[in-house]
């Protein structure tokens, strides 16, 4: 039985705080139904501001179904989260009522994730899957729920298995750590993406304005308000597609009641994302300075844009040790004039990196690919299983 710990929300909830988040952890999840016989999702998330007690469900992942447990819920969320600490014992309980873990895999080493897995690693000897999202002080420094998290990661994880970590900054701190080997995992790659973005190569149109994309978090930290006034300051002259939730997404409602040359889609479902993707000729990332997150995220929606072909413009990224990937991207820096400019030459610039472009996509497929990835880890899961 394979325990997954994580906060997961659900693609189609409208509470939903992080529809990429939520896209992984599914990916992720379908990926460890295929891996193992009997999935128990540990649902962290705290959605709900209420007092909700403790339960088990039914839930689908995919076609499989798996057993959900959720935790208790309160009506203010930082508590919530701090009292969840203390139901580590009874959640393990709860567990060994449904089987025996043998692998654990926890989304991010927040407390709560690594108390739990310490536990059962411990009372069953299970191994450990840890996946390695977020720099735990990337966006909080001085709250106490990272230094919390930090403490807990430092001090009580044990040593994983294998760490599939989204950058090399996260990489070597881990490896620093614990001293555990590390699967470079920066993003994850649909087969549909590839196989839809396909069947029609970027600017084909004959005469008709570059289509550009933003698919991602509307806020600041996601560079969402670059690219409003990157919408702005193109006067016409591309044709827009953004979707995504946040607190700017009035902001992109009212840029279409303006007039301007954009279609805000709000959220949508897997399939409308990759068909919008596919209509795109550019696809934009202009995030917030990571550096200044101390390096410790990678934005999930750089591979997808990277594997659909698409010429991408984008500010500066972390390190990864994925040359094919870093090669096809377009960098600049991220102010709206200047990747203005960067779209002016888009057609230019997608005939000079072309052949790199193709390479990132089979590099992408070959390494992040959810065949790919169950490769890499079918071995660790199946030797547990035989011993």
């Amino acid at each position: 039985m394979l325990v997954f710990i994580a906060p997961y929300s659900a693609a189609h909830r409208e509470r939903n705080r992080d529809l990429g988040a939520a896209r992984k952890v599914e990916f992720f999840l379908t990926l460890a139904a295929h891996l193992a016989r009997d999935v128990v999702l540990i649902n962290s998330a705290h959605e709900e501001e209420a007092w909700l007690q403790r339960e088990v469900r039914d839930a689908r992942i995919g076609d499989k179904p798996i057993r959900e447990i959720a935790l208790r819920r309160y009506p203010v969320r930082t508590v919530g989260k701090m009292l969840n600490l203390l139901e580590v014992a009874a959640v393990s309980r709860e567990i060994s009522m449904l089987g025996k873990p043998d692998t654990v895999w926890i989304y991010n080493p927040y407390a709560f994730e690594t108390m739990l897995a310490r536990e059962l690693t411990k009372q069953f000897g299970a191994r450990l899957v840890l996946q390695f999202e977020d720099w735990l002080f990337s966006r909080r420094r001085w709250h106490p729920k990272p230094m919390i998290d930090f403490v807990a990661w430092r001090f009580l994880l044990p040593a994983p298995t294998v760490c599939l970590a989204v950058n090399e900054s996260l990489s070597t701190r881990e490896q620093r750590r614990s001293g555990c080997p590390v699967i470079l995992c920066p993003g994850v790659v649909s087969d549909d993406l590839i196989e839809v973005c396909r069947r029609r190569r970027p600017f084909s149109r004959e005469g008709a304005p570059a289509v550009i994309g933003y698919f991602g978090g509307l806020s600041a930290e996601k560079g969402a308000d670059v690219v409003l006034d990157l919408i702005r300051l193109s006067r016409g002259r591309f044709i827009f597609h953004v979707c995504g939730a946040g607190p700017l997404a009035s902001a992109f409602a009212a840029l279409g009641d303006e007039g301007h040359a954009v279609h805000f889609h709000g959220r949508v479902d897997d399939e409308t994302l990759l068909s919008l993707i596919s209509e795109c000729d550019v696809l934009v990332n202009p995030h917030a300075s990571i550096e200044k997150m101390g390096n410790g995220v990678f934005p999930f929606k750089v591979i997808e844009y990277v594997a659909s072909g698409r010429l991408v413009i984008s500010t500066d990224l972390p390190a990864i040790s994925m040359k094919e990937i870093h090669e096809a991207i377009c960098f600049a820096p991220p102010e709206a004039p200047a990747i203005v400019d960067a779209l002016t030459n888009a057609q230019e610039t997608y005939l000079r990196k072309r052949t790199k472009i193709e390479k990132a996509i089979d590099a992408a497929a070959a390494l992040l690919s959810q065949g790919a990835l169950r490769r890499a880890l079918s071995p660790i899961l199946a030797e547990r299983e035989t011993q």
